[in-house]
Parts: C-alpha cells; sequence; structure tokens
C-alpha cells in the first residue's frame, strides 16, 4: 500500500489574506473618494446658494429707489432705510427657503448701487456670496 502524503493545512489558502487586503484597501478608497466627492459638491452648493441669496437681497433692495427720481429722469438714488429692511427680509426668507444658517455681513447703498455679503453657514464651513445691482429705469 502506498502511502499518502502528508497534508499541509491551509495550503489552499495562500494569498487569500492579500486578496482580501486589497479588497479591503479598494473598498476604503472607494469610500473615501465618495466622501470627498460629497464633501466638495456640498461646498460648491452652499457657494452657489449664498451667491444667490446674496444677488436676490440686493436686487429686492435696489428696487427701494426714490420714486420721484425714477419719474423725472434725474440720478436714480436708493432709499437706505428701505433697501436695508429689504435686503434683511429677501435674506431671512431664502435661508430659510434654502434651509441653510446664514447672515448678512455686510450692506453697502452708494447712490443707485446695493451690495449685499452673505455669509453661510453648514457643517461647521463658511462660505461667502457677494452681489450688487444697480437700480436703473425700465426703458
Amino acid at each position: 500500500m502506498r502511502a499518502q502524503p502528508e497534508e499541509q493545512p491551509m495550503r489552499g489558502d495562500r494569498g487569500s489574506g492579500l486578496v482580501a487586503g486589497l479588497a479591503l484597501l479598494f473598498a476604503f478608497t472607494f469610500l473615501g473618494l465618495v466622501w470627498l466627492a460629497r464633501d466638495v459638491d456640498r461646498g460648491i452648493s452652499n457657494r452657489s446658494a449664498a451667491h444667490s441669496i446674496a444677488f436676490q437681497a440686493a436686487r429686492s433692495g435696489a428696487q427701494a429707489a426714490e420714486i420721484a427720481d425714477l419719474r423725472t429722469g434725474s440720478t436714480i438714488v436708493v432709499d437706505p432705510n428701505l433697501a436695508r429692511a429689504a435686503v434683511l427680509e429677501t435674506v431671512s426668507a431664502l435661508l430659510s427657503s434654502y434651509g441653510l444658517d446664514g447672515s448678512v455681513t455686510a450692506i453697502d447703498i452708494v447712490g443707485d448701487r446695493v451690495s449685499v455679503t452673505v455669509s453661510v453657514t453648514d457643517a461647521g464651513t463658511q462660505v461667502t456670496g457677494v452681489g450688487t445691482v444697480r437700480a436703473e429705469r425700465a426703458p
């Protein structure tokens, strides 16, 4: 009778640790890339929202132009008190509709120009948007 060769334990598992390690490496790399893409996308989205909110707020502020100036054709001047109130109201409404936390950091009114700076904070990151609009007569 011929002797059977001795079986070596786990002889068929050679290299399985390497394969498992590579699989885990690729899985963690993939998850890291997904997280990074989501985080970058959120930052870009928040920056875009901040600019949009600032522009819309500046637009609503510029609509507070003196009616007499618009009718007579003289130089247009924006009423600073009405413009500030319109800017703050617009920013508040848009931030709540976007579901964001933020605030107005600056309102600059010079003659017929209204500039608004808005800061948006999300997940500990703060982005800033700026919008500037000039009041003009309709043709």
